[in-house]
């Protein structure tokens, strides 16, 4: 294992009614005053606005709103957020989070850049030096969709405008969470399988850099595919347990999207997906599928993160599958009961004759099934169903380029990867 610091300071309150707490929270954090961020209506339509304002209405707390965070949300999006607390001149003030990862990660960016912009630095610059921000107003996050792990993590993607430059800044986690999962019966299937197709991207890209221990010199035999001890062994099997989780628990949903066990399952499952214990001990993870899929969806704003990566994630892992041939090969082992059961009819227990044919003991094994499993989740073939041409590709490839975080795939095999994609 690599060396590693691990710390995760977010409070997390999982369960019916924890909303309830809110204002008394803010309150023990010392704040008199929070500005509440939302994206469209679906805050108030579940209840989470009327449960959040009453507590925070009898805690005696101030209260500004900012509303019309969309999806992959822009930096004049966040300016504005930042605005709204005074760029952090006024003190005791906090900011509140009310939605996915979207309202999230704009509502952690405005409270770590409002001190910055206060003293008249240069808003982009934490995006593009890759400079943590350490200092942040206080953040409470309510999450009322689950797949980015936002509410649990100290990272905020946010696209430059017109440029396309769509990255990431690293910056103070929320103090607390809030995840009541009675606010997501019913989701929409659309909604839920792009924050599911997004959780399990998150656990891969660190999945996908294991490496087999130096001593191993005997394979472990598990469903007929052998691989070596891996050094990271322990946070390797946490993650394929968060994987089948996140398969089992999206299943369920697509059946009954009203399973409220299974929302937990998928809620809990997703946030710890990027909460740092899925990296441990791998270092600073692949992330490359993210690098592409930011580069499309930064130049196509409208284009959904999670359902992008469904096409992107298979096609990406074809590409490197001999590169990374061992860790493909277990993900494969431990995916393959998984995804037959996914695959499988109502009242079947697996459908292993629905798994896609080829050799097993392949590396590109692990492609196939996710290829297979997002299909007959409904994702689409490519990206041409948002738009996206094969005149974009330069540009999609210089920006993918571009990617503060250096891709270790040269050019001609990134454009490769978005040909495949479309």
């Amino acid at each position: 294992m690599k060396d590693f610091v691990y710390h995760n300071p977010v409070e997390v309150r999982f369960g019916p009614g924890v909303l309830a707490g809110l204002g008394a929270r803010v309150r023990a954090a010392g704040l008199d005053r929070v500005v509440l961020v939302g994206g469209g209506e679906a805050a108030r339509r579940v209840g989470a606005y009327d449960q959040a304002v009453a507590s925070l209405d009898a805690a005696g707390l101030r209260r500004t709103e900012v509303w019309g965070v969309a999806a992959n949300p822009d930096l004049g999006t966040v300016l504005r957020i930042a605005a709204a607390t005074g760029n952090g001149a006024e003190g005791g003030t906090g900011l509140i989070a009310m939605g996915g990862g979207s309202v999230i990660d704009a509502t952690k960016a405005a409270a770590a850049l409002a001190p910055l912009l206060a003293e008249g630095r240069d808003p982009w610059s934490p995006f593009a030096e890759r400079t943590p921000v350490t200092r942040s107003l206080p953040v409470f996050a309510v999450s009322i969709l689950s797949g980015t792990g936002s509410e649990m993590n100290g990272n905020a993607v946010i696209t430059r405008g017109a440029s396309g430059h769509k990255w990431g800044m690293r910056c103070p986690p929320p103090v607390a969470a809030f995840v009541d999962v009675s606010f997501q019966q019913g989701l929409p299937w659309r909604l839920t399988v792009n924050g599911a197709a997004d959780a399990m991207s998150h656990v891969l890209e660190f999945s996908v850099v294991g490496t087999p221990a130096a001593s191993a010199s005997a394979g472990v035999r598990r469903k007929d595919t052998e691989f070596p001890f891996f050094a990271e062994e322990a946070v390797l099997a946490q993650n394929e347990a968060l994987l089948r989780t996140i398969v089992r628990a999206a299943a369920r949903l697509r059946a009954d999207a009203h399973d409220a066990a299974a929302r937990g399952a998928l809620a809990w499952a997703s946030g710890v997906g990027l909460s740092g214990l899925t990296g441990v001990g791998l270092g600073a993870g692949s992330w490359e599928s993210h690098a592409l899929e930011h580069a499309v969806s930064g130049l196509h704003p409208h284009v959904p993160h999670g359902l992008a990566l469904a096409v992107i994630y298979p096609r990406w892992m074809e590409e490197v599958a001999q590169d990374k041939a061992p860790a493909m090969r277990r993900l494969a082992a431990a995916l393959e009961g998984t995804v037959a059961e996914a695959l499988a009819e109502p009242g079947e227990d697996g459908n292993p004759s629905a798994l896609p044919a080829g050799d097993r003991d392949a590396p590109e094994r692990c492609a196939l099934l996710l290829r297979a499993l997002f299909t007959h989740w409904g994702a689409p073939a490519g990206l041409s169903h948002w738009g996206v041409t094969k005149g974009d590709i330069p540009r999609l490839v210089q920006l993918a380029k571009e990617y503060p975080r250096p891709l270790q795939l040269a050019a001609e095999r990134v454009e490769r990867v978005f040909r495949a994609s479309l």
